[in-house]
């Protein structure tokens, strides 16, 4: 019993520690202050991230938690969306972003465990009101009926959703090795989902369903932001582009609240990404024309991707990072293809997406030493991914003619070559 009195204690004290108001705070503020406890949980970091970066290479800031409680201030010149991930959910490689947006205030959390997300409380600023509107009304009942749904996975293995092929392939992953073999199989589930012979006959009827679920969901988010046209909505519509690839929006919803939004806010960063990231989806397709940019070598000097698409009959634009073990693993896998091809037309040209400073960089292509031009993509100076859309992950893979058209998206190595076969044959490089 003096246990249980005991847990009561500490718990009402944390409580009020966290409902507690600085009452004092009156003058206006030039920063974002975060204040906050931890509730049922002893996690002792918080990762800093802005929503559109990767917290797995672009980590703002670790915010200690102490006495389940923790303190952080930061100035930012514009209102956007901001994640915390507490750090213990990060490392098992699992985590729920808790969103807030950076206004000039005092902004109070109490944050619970994963499992009670929907009781997390922020409160501070009308932009993370509008945010805290929009949870209660669309995305945490979204949340809660898609999983009641999925509870029928509680009697029956998730594995039935899946086509044979595809769970062989699954249990193939399994017991691969190294990112090599694991790259191969990746893309074989990829064609198989683009083909939709990914799911079984159940699998389909489950999608079905959860579709219905989905597109309520479409209707009020996208309802929300047309009555709502501001930073928050603004931040929702970048969270559908980036995930257009396997989260597909309504295109006619997001076209139209892109539309209204870069109105309402022609000069906001989040303007010129959306742009970028939607003519990334939308252009850099098979048939569809790359996109031009300049980027340095190790040694600073500056190249157009157009010199090197002029210049040769095939590019593959590889962007890769040394924290990304599939794009790594893939780049290794095109070195046999170069080899045999790179005095016939075919050139690679690798861009390392890399934060804050090129020590791995350097440290991996010592030991690596790829053949081809490596160049550099530093902390985004030049905004690479964001206008190859792939700000969702380490990188991507753009096979380009010497007419800039895109041949294919993240090929294999062996669909390369395949391409260069039928179309590099007895050639040898343009003049």
């Amino acid at each position: 019993m003096r246990h249980l009195i005991f847990f009561f204690s500490i718990l009402t004290l944390i409580l009020f520690s966290c409902n507690k108001a600085d009452k004092e705070q009156t003058h206006k503020l030039d920063k974002t202050i975060l204040k906050g406890c931890v509730i049922g949980r002893d996690s002792d970091t918080l990762l800093l991230v802005k929503s559109t970066g990767d917290a797995r290479s672009e980590a703002l800031a670790s915010i200690p938690v102490v006495d389940w409680e923790f303190n952080f201030e930061f100035k930012t010149d514009t209102v956007q969306a901001y994640d915390l991930i507490f750090k213990d959910e990060f490392d098992d490689g699992s985590w729920r972003p808790i969103r807030f947006f950076s206004e000039k205030d005092t902004i109070e959390m109490t944050l619970y465990d994963m499992d009670l997300y929907q009781n997390n409380e922020i409160i501070g600023g009308e932009i993370n009101a509008t945010y805290g509107d929009y949870q209660k009304e669309i995305s945490i009942p979204y949340m809660v009926e898609l999983n009641d749904f999925y509870k029928i996975f509680d009697s029956i293995p998730y594995s039935t959703m899946n086509s044979k092929v595809y769970d062989e392939i699954l249990n193939k992953l399994k017991e691969a090795e190294t990112q090599e073999e694991k790259v191969v199989l990746y893309k074989r589930m990829d064609d198989l989902k683009a083909d939709k012979l990914h799911r079984s006959e159940f699998g389909k009827q489950i999608d079905s369903q959860v579709n219905v679920i989905q597109n309520k969901y479409w209707d009020k988010k996208y309802a929300f932001i047309s009555k709502n046209p501001s930073v928050v909505s603004y931040s929702l519509l970048i969270d559908d582009i980036m995930s257009l690839e396997y989260n597909p929006a309504p295109k006619e919803k997001i076209i139209k609240a892109f539309n209204d939004l870069k109105e309402a806010y022609p000069d906001h960063v989040y303007t010129a990404l959306a742009e970028n990231l939607w003519i990334g989806y939308t252009e850099l397709q098979p048939g569809g024309q790359y996109i031009n940019f300049t980027a340095p070598d190790i040694t600073g000097i500056s190249y157009d991707l157009k010199s090197f698409v002029d210049k040769n009959d095939i590019v593959l634009l590889d962007l890769w990072a040394t924290w990304c073990g599939p794009c790594i693993a893939r780049s290794r896998l095109m070195r046999p293809v170069y080899d045999e091809y790179k005095d016939k037309g075919f050139e690679i040209v690798g861009v390392a997406g890399e934060n804050k400073n090129l020590n791995a960089y350097k440290k991996f292509m010592t030991k690596e030493q790829w053949p081809w031009k490596n160049l550099i993509e530093l902390d985004k100076r030049n905004k690479i991914w964001e206008k190859y859309n792939v700000m969702n992950g380490g990188g991507g893979m753009f096979l380009i003619d010497g007419s800039g058209k895109i041949l294919a998206v993240d090929p294999s190595a062996d669909e390369v070559k395949s391409i260069l076969d039928n179309r590099l044959k007895d050639q040898s490089i343009k003049l």
